[in-house]
């Protein structure tokens, strides 16, 4: 996702639980959700037949996906016979948006939604079960963009893009792109000159998103069974103690504090030609449009332990409103949204990954190398947990991680404080 929709959607995490809990009552959401199970469910036995009579409403966001929207609802009319309306509303606001509008029953039927929002549109009763893909369709996905569609092991969403992160470096600085760590590390030695700002290698060092590669790829993770189980909190286990071990050592690489490690730095000076690589998303390239600079894109390095980063992923989906009185239709028309075709036709309107395996060797994408170390790292990826708690660990990771880079404190101590501080958050709530 991109920067603007990672901030905006914690910011939006950290209040909105308590909102979403309040509306609905629980008997209703169930009754809504039984409804509509049982509809699709006999759909699928006479072959995904739509409501007689139905209209549909979509939420998506402006730009590019909404005008990616706007044709691929005037191909599904033409074939089924059925109006779709799209309307503006942003991704990020669509749950709580959903929470009055749902229940008043002018809500969109299908709603577009960051998956890591999908914990409280679930415990409010919001959204609607995919009953419709089989599992060779569901193999025709990413596993890990399935994993953040789905909730509590059950599926809900209908996956249309994968953001995650990988590594950008100069093409004039490093003639190839480093295969692990330790190259960089070397690289490092000799090209770092702090007085005059070169740096061979940056990243937001503060920022969980970006840093959870290193803790990830020990074998770390925020919370267990695939970011689902709150009573196994796995920040401050041996594995995530080891990767924030040698996430610290690379202070030797980057000696500055956290608090200047920023976005606006991490851009300038890679830019400018003093950084030789960052760690950096797809929203990244359209930075760089404008500039001269030689770049290349590849999967994040090998870690000293042979293994690849685990990545963080943003999964972008599409969800069936429980409220809908089309239900059959809704989800037609989000399957449809979510086809080979439909999801070919996306990327060349929007260039957000597709998250279909699929598409891996189709020439729209081998033919960008950019591209396709994107999707190599989604690989390697984890959805961020989606479930409503995920929203107390930013702010106490983050401090962990300022600790331990800028004063060089013990990890496990660290790491140890900050799962406590969760736990505390997580318990205050109940």
């Amino acid at each position: 996702m991109s920067k603007r929709l990672l901030i905006s959607t914690i910011v939006l995490t950290l209040f909105s639980f308590s909102l979403l809990t309040a509306c609905g009552t629980e008997s209703q959401s169930a009754s809504q959700q039984s409804q509509g199970n049982e509809a699709a469910g006999n759909a699928q036995q006479d072959g995904m037949k739509p409501e007689v009579g139905a209209e549909l409403l979509v939420w998506e966001s402006k730009g590019p996906e909404f005008d990616f929207m706007k044709a691929v609802a005037q191909g599904f009319e033409k074939e089924y016979g059925i109006k779709v309306k799209v309307e503006p509303v942003p991704a990020i606001d669509a749950v709580k948006k959903l929470t009055t509008d749902g229940p008043a029953g002018i809500g969109a039927d299908v709603f577009s939604s960051p998956h890591d929002q999908l914990g409280n549109a679930v415990m409010a009763g919001l959204v609607l079960q995919n009953d419709v893909f089989t599992d060779a369709e569901k193999n025709d996905f990413l596993s890990s963009a399935i994993d953040g569609v789905s909730y509590d092991g059950v599926l809900y969403g209908f996956p249309t893009a994968i953001d995650t992160y990988a590594l950008f470096y100069n093409k004039k600085l490093m003639e190839q792109a480093p295969k692990t760590y330790e190259e960089i590390i070397k690289f490092a030695e000799t090209y770092n000159d702090p007085k005059n700002k070169k740096y061979g290698f940056m990243w937001d060092v503060g920022q969980l998103y970006l840093s959870y590669s290193f803790l990830g790829g020990y074998g770390g993770y925020v919370f267990g069974n695939h970011g689902t189980d709150v009573n196994d909190i796995g920040l401050n286990n041996e594995k995530s103690i080891e990767g924030a071990k040698f996430l610290q050592s690379f202070n030797k690489v980057l000696p500055l504090n956290i608090n200047d490690i920023n976005d606006n730095i991490i851009t300038g000076f890679f830019q400018e030609g003093k950084t030789a690589a960052i760690i950096n998303g797809p929203w990244f390239i359209s930075s760089l449009a404008n500039s001269n600079m030689e770049y290349g894109v590849a999967p994040l390095p090998l870690l000293p332990n042979g293994e690849h980063p685990v990545s963080f992923s943003g999964i972008r989906g599409l969800y069936v409103n429980s409220y809908t009185k089309y239900p059959v239709a809704a989800k037609l028309f989000a399957s449809y949204v979510t086809s080979k075709q439909s999801l070919t036709k996306r990327f060349e309107m929007t260039t957000q990954l597709p998250p279909r395996k699929d598409l891996m060797d189709d020439p729209i994408l081998t033919k960008d190398p950019n591209t396709m170390a994107f999707l190599e790292q989604a690989k390697y990826s984890t959805p961020m947990p989606s479930i409503p708690e995920m929203g107390n660990v930013w702010v106490p990771a983050s401090a962990a991680l300022s600790s331990i880079w800028n004063d060089n404190q013990d990890p496990g101590t660290v790491l140890n404080k900050a799962v406590n501080q969760i736990k505390t958050a997580i318990n205050t709530k109940k």
